[in-house]
């Protein structure tokens, strides 16, 4: 008995042996758990070196001896963030469309040049815009529009290099930049500057204005440039930016394709032009518009049954404003559509009030190349005539002989997919323009508007009365109906009803007038004619 053990001493040990076990075993785990996790202490800091831009992965060969799958995933990871870094870095000095310097690099360069040059070293910055670039984008698509910035940017730096590279070889500097959009930069600072800069910018003016072969495309754009002069036009970056803009829009003003020198007077223009860009953008987005309406007087029916909307401004402070007054701000700004889509919407919704009233009256508006251009223009025009369920026929369209020839075949599928529709479709200052009689024929028109300045001679110069009456005898073989514009006195109105014109519209018949005098105009029978002499002339 004595060599065996008792039951309660052999229990004890088997618990004691299985303690030891399990003690050996949680000594284990620890140390392995301690050893993985300063293997992810070591993952981290390798991940937070990489981090902070240290992508030499030998300083990992000692902490990831053991490890060489762990090396090689690091190696990876290092050489994918630096491309990054890399990258990143790029971006923040270059454009990625067109290659040149970018708007916030050429800022960081220019700006402490500007500040250091002495008083006497003459420096300038051109700014270049290019002309009909969002007509295209809109109309071609992006694709060719990014297709036309990157050649407009090849030629750029062609026409400013060329005439700079022999005079920039004894420390001075230029920098090309595209700002953004269609706008480009170009600073320069040399002794010769006065004399260089208005050559430089003829040279982009004339590189930029030759066609450029954009896919099956030939694309013809052009460029206004404006140059502001330091120190006399600004002695800091902002100042001179801002003036070279100024220059530039005045530039642009004066008929696009050509470059202008900065003026004093000019920086307040350039002020007053953007509050006025601002509360035209304001009025824009809110439809703070109003259409005027001009009667048109039938010379066979003798009555009113046509009008002519004309949008009007009423500005808070300015009164009310004419479009001569904005709408090329308007058009400068890309603002057009979303102006011509609200006078569309008002004029076709006026249009329906009449219809229902059981006073039909066709109303025309005017459309510029802008907005006819766009890809949504025809589904605009569609959308607002089915919205207020109106007769096609009562709306007409206006178009000039320019609009209809900056693109005439993109102009003519337009405006017959307008006349599909039941549209009208007019040509509006007939005999001023070019007077391309093919349009006659080419385009769906229904109307001719004979321009006010062919009758300004029609009673007193023979030759005047000669031309207007073969534009309508023309008119009329063709089956168009012929308006004269600008009719002021009864003399006029008496020739131009012998001659055979259909309808007149001028101060003499009606001005134009809100829609609420128009209403009582159409309203009332005794107003139906106007107080002229219309008795047929000799």
């Amino acid at each position: 008995m004595g060599r065996m053990l008792a039951p309660a001493a052999a229990f004890y040990m088997l618990v004691g042996a299985l303690v030891l076990v399990n003690t050996a075993a949680i000594g284990t785990a620890m140390l392995q758990r301690r050893r993985q996790n300063l293997e992810v202490a070591e993952l981290l800091d390798a991940v937070v070196s990489i981090g902070q831009g240290r992508f030499d992965t030998d300083v990992d060969k000692d902490r990831f001896r053991h490890r060489p799958e762990a090396r090689k995933v690091f190696a990876e990871l290092a050489a994918r963030v630096q491309q990054r870094v890399d990258d990143m870095r790029e971006a923040a000095h270059f454009d990625a469309l067109t290659g040149l310097c970018n708007r916030a690099h050429f800022q960081k360069r220019v700006e402490p040049y500007i500040s250091a040059l002495p008083n006497k070293q003459p420096a300038a910055l051109f700014f270049i815009d290019l002309d009909g670039f969002k007509t295209i984008n809109d109309t071609l698509g992006h694709l060719v529009g990014d297709s036309l910035l990157r050649a407009a940017a090849d030629r750029l730096e062609l026409a400013v290099r060329r005439d700079t590279s022999q005079a920039f070889q004894h420390g001075s500097f230029e920098l090309l930049a595209r700002l953004g959009g269609d706008e480009f930069v170009f600073f320069m600072a040399n002794p010769e500057v006065t004399s260089m800069a208005p050559r430089i910018a003829s040279r982009i003016v004339r590189a930029l204005g030759e066609p450029f072969e954009i896919g099956a495309h030939s694309l013809c754009i052009g460029a206004s440039v404006g140059i502001a002069q330091s120190p006399q036009d600004g002695s800091d970056y902002a100042a001179l930016l801002r003036a070279a803009d100024a220059a530039m829009y005045n530039a642009k003003h004066s008929g696009r394709g050509r470059f202008a020198l900065f003026d004093a007077s000019l920086d307040e223009e350039a002020r007053a032009s953007a509050v006025l860009e601002q509360e035209l953008r304001d009025a824009a987005s809110r439809g703070n518009f109003e259409l005027y309406y001009q009667p048109l007087y039938d010379l066979r029916t003798r009555s009113f049954d046509m009008a002519e909307a004309l949008i009007r401004w009423p500005h808070p402070s300015r009164g009310l404003l004419l479009p001569r007054h904005f709408m090329h701000l308007a058009d400068r700004t890309g603002m057009v559509p979303t102006i011509g889509e609200w006078v569309i919407g008002e004029a076709v919704m006026r249009i329906a009030e009449f219809e229902r009233s059981g006073q039909p009256l066709q109303v025309s508006i005017n459309i510029s190349p802008t907005h006819l251009e766009r890809i949504d223009f025809i589904s605009t025009v569609k959308s607002a005539l089915t919205r207020w369920s109106v007769p096609p026929h009562l709306l007409q369209i206006e178009v000039t002989e320019e609009v209809a020839l900056r693109d005439p075949e993109l102009a003519a599928d337009r405006l017959r997919r307008l006349s599909d529709l039941g549209v009208t479709i007019a040509i509006d200052d007939f005999g001023t323009g070019y007077s391309n009689l093919a349009l006659l024929t080419a385009l769906p028109i229904s109307r001719l508007k004979i321009d006010k300045a062919l009758l300004k001679d029609l009673t007193v110069k023979p030759e005047a009365r000669v031309l207007v009456q073969t534009i309508i005898s023309m008119a009329n073989s063709l089956g168009l109906h012929t308006v004269a514009e600008g009719v002021e006195t009864e003399a006029q109105i008496d020739l131009l009803s012998a001659m055979g014109c259909d309808l007149v519209q001028g101060f003499l018949t009606a001005r134009p007038m809100k829609l609420k005098h128009l209403r009582e105009m159409i309203g009332d029978s005794t107003r139906r004619r106007p107080r002229v002499n219309l008795t047929s002339a000799a």
